[in-house]
């Protein structure tokens, strides 16, 4: 990572610890500790992430680590979801774990264009062999197809492939909040080699972007802490990257 970039990412980091965690994560800690343990302990999920961890590549800031997080909080806003819409403990827990297989795989084509589909697409073969119905696969695929931001996204043939889709989505654009300040941006910006200059200019159409991205959260939960961990992350990159902007 380029020298410039490596120090605004501590920076970012010294801001993130500063402003403390969003209140999603205090408020369902519980079913976010339930996610992640089942993320562990559930042996299909187990195979699934060892058989891809060579395909996320961790130069472009959506490698492992971000798979996991976005698999975590998906898992975590799938039991919430479950109770608002009072599922059965059967059809919430398999739809925990084909959202946390989409989860897993929904950014394992991310550094091609249209990746969102490509990755739907590449998901089909890479859950061939594991315990997946049809139905299910095509589920999870349409559910990756769907979380690229600012896209009309398909209506999901049922209600557990809806719930999967929204909370996917929701999930991964949490990380458009603070992980987007303290981590993916320096790595997008060091893979593509850019200038400070150019990613100077960049700047505020990533803001502008980040700022529309609240108005798109598609579950309840998502709309009530969604805006809050965007605001979060913007606070972040105005206190680090503005005052840099102006100097130059």
């Amino acid at each position: 990572m380029e020298e410039v970039y490596e120090r605004l990412r501590r920076h970012a980091r010294e801001v993130a610890r500063e402003l403390g965690i969003p209140s999603f994560y205090r408020d369902h800690d519980r079913e976010v500790d339930t996610s992640l343990g089942n993320l562990v302990e559930d042996r299909i999920l187990s195979s699934l992430r060892t058989h891809i961890s060579q395909l996320l590549e961790d130069d472009f800031g959506h490698g492992a680590r971000h798979a996991l997080l976005v698999t975590r909080d998906a898992g975590a806003l799938v039991l919430i979801r479950a109770k608002e819409l009072d599922i059965a403990e059967p059809e919430a827990r398999a739809v925990l774990r084909c959202t946390q297989a989409a989860g897993l795989l929904h950014d394992v084509r991310r550094k091609e264009p249209s990746h969102a589909l490509k990755s739907a697409e590449a998901s089909r073969s890479l859950l061939d062999g594991f315990d997946f119905t049809p139905e299910q696969i095509e589920e999870i695929a349409q559910a990756i197809a769907n979380h690229e931001a600012f896209q009309t996204p398909k209506q999901m043939r049922s209600r557990a492939g809806q719930v999967m889709s929204d909370c996917l989505y929701d999930a991964d654009k949490f990380r458009w909040g603070p992980d987007n300040f303290t981590d993916t941006v320096w790595y997008m910006a060091s893979f593509y080699k850019a200038p400070f200059s150019m990613f100077r200019k960049a700047y505020q159409q990533g803001i502008e972007a980040i700022e529309r991205i609240k108005d798109t959260f598609r579950t309840p939960t998502g709309r009530t802490y969604g805006a809050e961990i965007i605001d979060m992350g913007l606070a972040i990159g105005r206190r680090v990257i503005s005052p840099l902007i102006e100097e130059t």
